[in-house]
């Protein structure tokens, strides 16, 4: 229960809108698809083994509405627990799970990154995918 109360302290000094969803959601799963958050320009660390594959949205996809499913396969590596989620540098969410689904997303053209992450939320390491989409 301390480590994951040291979880849920550490998400609400780092990503404010986590707090309350981490707290609300009991932290099943991490995956916590949230509000946008600004994100500064990683110091990426050694991917020491991890990758992130990004299998939808596919390349040029257009969706209709403000939900984009999300599906990814990831090697965890040495270091890697789950992703971020970033649209147009934007963090939208952190999964676990590879699937899951991106919420509050606006109409036109976006770019998703999914960044694969430490267990300590705020080391993320050189193991990324991009891809470009739009919503209607």
């Amino acid at each position: 229960m301390d480590r994951l109360l040291s979880i849920a302290l550490s998400l609400a000094f780092f990503f404010p809108a986590a707090s309350a969803l981490a707290a609300e959601d009991g932290m099943r799963g991490m995956d916590m698809p949230m509000g946008p958050q600004k994100s500064a320009q990683p110091n990426l660390e050694p991917a020491d083994g991890a990758s992130v594959k990004i299998v939808l949205p596919k390349s040029g996809q257009v969706f209709k509405g403000d939900e984009v499913p999300l599906e990814f396969k990831m090697v965890k590596g040495k270091r890697g627990n789950h992703v971020h989620a970033y649209v147009d540098g934007e963090l939208m969410g952190m999964f676990q799970e590879e699937k899951g689904l991106l919420t509050g997303i606006k109409p036109g053209k976006h770019k998703l990154e999914l960044r694969v992450v430490a267990a300590d939320h705020m080391t993320e390491l050189k193991a990324a995918d991009k891809v470009d989409f739009s919503v209607r």
